[in-house]
């Protein structure tokens, strides 16, 4: 550790050197079409292109050159490159902005999260997917979660996000993914879980999704990849922006229904509740709206957005208690049935499922007027809402009746506060060093029904310095410190001080150096420094390394490579909870130890133009190790008589896999355009070690040994809740002011879950008494019992003989009113499928929703 603070160090000082006699040169390119600011255009001297600079995400550029006059070249690409004529002076800023034209012969994307810089994404080392804001627009979202799926890779299952298997089901603690914003995380600190609609979906500039590990650039959280979303701030133009939606569920029907009947369901007004799949009265709605609004007041750069939702929701309560049989309450945990259960398991109602969500956001940022490169600001997010979360559904006995409802006990409806202040400081020098601190207040209050509650504060700094060294041929240097403290106080969390409180604390010092060479090869390394304790007891150092190599082997041509490593330090949740839902028990493991991971990628990216078409084609192969991986097991631990979960290291695992995606567009006429996001990702997650003890524990006498074959429901080594083949794709036509989107999603049928799950059911229909919980989940997910149980080493079920897996289509069509106004008509879930990703949960029914836009 001393030796990886005096390499940043010494990079640091090496950063602030001095320079050669010059001046600066600087300004803002835009597009002299929309007036809107370009990023990642290329700005270099004629006669040395290796001096230079690309505009950042406000459009600008900065760098300082040898004075006298000079011939400097505008290139952006899909733009026509443009030549000025400048004159530097000595210790002077000389200011050029520069307008650029159409070129329909290229097509490109510029990122920052790959390496904290502006980069070309066909020029990255690791794999890196973007989401453009029009397509969180068009798909209608009311978080961003819709949109993400769309992603390569990327599965967000019940709130949780996987890349590439990197992850299983983990009652949503504790993020194998970083969630950021603005480069800023907005995980909850103490339970590592990220609220997604609290991001603000109504002012996105971009989504970049990295994958595999990247703790090098985001810490702990990032181990198998990192999601950041960059917020936007004010073009030269003001712009206002109100998208107000309504629309309604269908309810899933039988498979004889009349065509009256699903005509009248398809637009949410059939009132038949004879299927027990409709737990609703009337119409379930949901209603909202979006706004932004953008501009610059002087030298205030002004955002202020919000967004407001109400959703009947399409999970209902449990059934009425009165109406449930005694002996069926001896599954929740009710030794003692003579004991009135309205004492212990609240009755919730249907209005009380539904959603409420209010939240407002802004961004200020103050460009000094007389220091050159300083802008300062304050940027903001509140949220309250009002939501349920559903662990188990009611069971799926004859026609299924249950699966829309929770299993008593087993819903939680929460109250949330939350909020975030993100103070920011930013200076580029006269030599082009540029200065960044950024720092977040992130506040959370979970105020949950079930006397679960959970109040977090998480704070958190970061100084970094960067420079680009023309005189080593574009080197770029970034180095930095970031520090965070959480305090988390809650009932359901041991392990804290007299008070209840638990608290983290977590401080880095990093390093990565960029470098192109031949003008076509680029190489990136980096190392990371991590120091992690809890409750001022235990703590944890750790060295983190990567390196990337992309080589540009011809036109649009890229092979590129890279090696990383990752790690994640347990949260305060994983290692202290101890609550129960419904009969399950979430038990705690103070002894649970950081995971650590390495992963390799090799990839191929070919840039293609048919006709008028430009795109990407992508093709990558990953593998992936874990040591001490953290799994959220089921099962039977002494600490209590119930069946639960608990958070455990459950030794090696490995992951490895094939992606392939296409993404592009192109407009083929003055009225005829289409964009394409397209991809499949296959996957094989395994134990490396299935037969390896990783826990044992003591159980009335007996010895419990925990392995992976023994808490399965499959023996082949695949890891729990994850899908090996993902297919993905999101295609749309536009025609003068019209637009058609489709939009496809296949997830492979999930091997292996817990064993207990499918125990606990089979016992049932044993009638084996205690062990009772009716969920019919083997019929569901149409698994073939072995009833033959006398080798413990074979399989206990057939996986996976019945079910096909689990496809889902979406449709939208929109049209241009007005050169303001936009009116669009979308459905999700257009077959109205019914399917579960989160074994034990549903997904969506169909919903249909009318949306307006309005810009100015």
């Amino acid at each position: 550790m001393k030796k990886l603070l005096f390499i940043v160090l010494l990079g640091a000082g090496f950063l602030s050197a001095s320079a050669q006699d010059t001046g600066i040169l600087t300004g803002i390119v835009t597009d002299n079409a929309t007036d809107e600011t370009l990023i990642g255009a290329n700005v270099v001297l004629m006669t040395d292109r290796t001096k230079g600079a690309s505009t950042d995400i406000n459009g600008k550029y900065s760098f300082t050159i040898p004075v006298g006059k000079h011939q400097v070249i505008c290139s952006f690409v899909s733009m026509k490159a443009d030549t000025v004529t400048v004159v530097i002076e000595s210790g002077k800023v000389t200011t050029m902005n520069i307008e650029m034209g159409m070129n329909a012969e290229q097509l490109s994307t510029v990122v920052v999260s790959a390496g904290k810089f502006e980069q070309k994404l066909e020029e990255l080392t690791v794999s890196m997917d973007v989401i453009k804001p029009a397509l969180i627009e068009n798909r209608g979202s009311t978080n961003i979660t819709s949109a993400l799926e769309q992603t390569p890779g990327l599965t967000i299952m019940d709130e949780e996000p996987q890349i590439r298997s990197g992850s299983g089901y983990s009652f949503g603690v504790g993020s194998r993914v970083a969630i950021l914003v603005d480069d800023l995380p907005i995980l909850n600190g103490d339970i590592g879980k990220a609220e997604w609609s609290f991001i603000p979906t109504e002012n996105v500039e971009q989504i970049e999704v990295i994958k595999g590990a990247s703790s090098v650039l985001y810490g702990s959280s990032a181990l198998s990849g990192a999601i950041n979303v960059r917020t936007a701030y004010p073009k030269e133009k003001p712009v206002t922006k109100v998208n107000v939606f309504t629309g309604f569920r269908s309810a899933i029907l039988e498979d004889d229904a009349s065509a009256g009947k699903r005509i009248a369901n398809f637009f949410g007004m059939d009132a038949s509740k004879a299927n027990g799949k409709k737990w609703w009265d009337g119409v379930a709605n949901f209603s909202g709206m979006n706004f932004m609004h953008s501009r610059k007041i002087k030298q205030w750069d002004v955002v202020i957005g919000g967004n407001f939702l109400y959703d009947y929701g399409y999970l209902g309560p449990q059934r009425p208690i009165a109406t449930v049989a005694p002996e069926d309450l001896i599954g929740l945990g009710y030794v003692d049935i003579t004991v009135a259960p309205q004492d212990t398991v609240a009755d919730i109602d249907n209005k009380d499922v539904r959603e409420i969500r209010g939240r407002f956001n802004f961004n200020l940022r103050h460009r000094h007027k007389k220091v050159s490169g300083l802008n300062y600001g304050l940027n903001g997010n509140f949220m309250r809402s009002s939501k349920n979360f559903s662990l188990v559904w009611q069971s799926n006995e004859n026609d299924r009746s249950g699966l829309y409802r929770s299993y008593p006990g087993t819903m939680t409806l929460t109250e949330i506060t939350t909020f975030y202040l993100d103070p920011f400081v930013n200076y580029v020098t006269a030599r082009g060093i540029q200065h960044i601190f950024r720092s977040r207040i992130l506040f959370n209050n979970s105020d949950n029904s079930n006397n679960q509650s959970v109040r977090s504060t998480v704070f958190f700094g970061e100084y970094q310095i960067q420079r680009t060294f023309e005189k080593m041929k574009g080197l770029n240097v970034i180095a930095g410190a970031a520090g965070s403290y959480t305090s988390s106080e809650s009932e359901i969390f041991i392990g804290g001080d007299s008070s209840g409180v638990n608290n983290s604390k977590n401080f880095s010092l990093y390093m990565q150096l960029d470098q192109k060479f031949f003008k076509v090869v680029n190489v990136s390394i980096g190392v990371r420094g991590e120091y992690f304790q809890i409750n001022d007891t235990e703590f944890v150092v750790r060295p983190v390394f990567r390196a990337g190599l992309s080589w540009r082997a011809g036109r649009e041509s890229y092979i590129r490579g890279s090696y990383g490593q990752g790690y994640r330090f347990p949260t305060i949740a994983e290692k202290y909870i101890l609550t129960s839902s419904g009969g399950l028990g979430i038990f705690p493991n103070p002894e649970l130890k950081p995971e650590t991971s390495w992963n390799m990628e090799l990839g191929f990216k070919q840039g293609f133009k048919v006709g008028k078409f430009f795109g990407y084609f992508d093709l990558v192969g990953f593998w992936q190790e874990y040591n001490n991986s953290i799994q959220f097991v089921m099962g039977r631990y002494s600490v209590d008589p119930l069946p639960g979960f608990k958070f455990l290291n459950t030794g090696k695992n490995r992951v490895r896999g094939i992606e392939t995606s296409i993404m592009g567009g192109g407009q083929f006429t003055k009225s005829l355009g289409m964009s394409v996001i397209m991809g499949y990702t296959y996957t094989i997650p395994e134990s490396v070690e299935p037969n390896d003890v990783f826990y044992t524990d003591s159980i009335g006498g007996s010895r419990i040994n925990h392995t992976h074959n023994s808490t399965s429901i499959d023996t082949m080594k695949i890891l729990k809740y994850r899908f090996q083949h993902l297919v993905n794709l999101d295609i749309e036509l536009s025609y003068k002011k019209w637009s058609l989107g489709y939009t496809f999603r296949y997830y492979s049928y999930m091997k292996n879950i817990d064993k207990v799950l499918y125990s606990m059911d089979s016992n049932v229909k044993e009638g084996n008494g205690y062990d009772q919980f009716d969920t019919g989940i083997i019929e569901y997910r149409g698994d073939t019992e072995i009833q033959d149980w006398t080798d413990p080493g074979a399989p206990r079920y057939i996986v996976g003989d019945k079910h096909p897996g689990n496809y889902v289509m979406d449709a939208r069509v929109s049209f241009q009113v007005a050169e303001w106004l936009k009116a669009a008509f979308i459905v999700n879930n257009l077959l109205n499928s019914e399917y579960s990703l989160r074994p034990l949960k549903m997904e969506q029914p169909r919903t249909a929703s009318i949306q307006f836009t309005v810009k100015v």
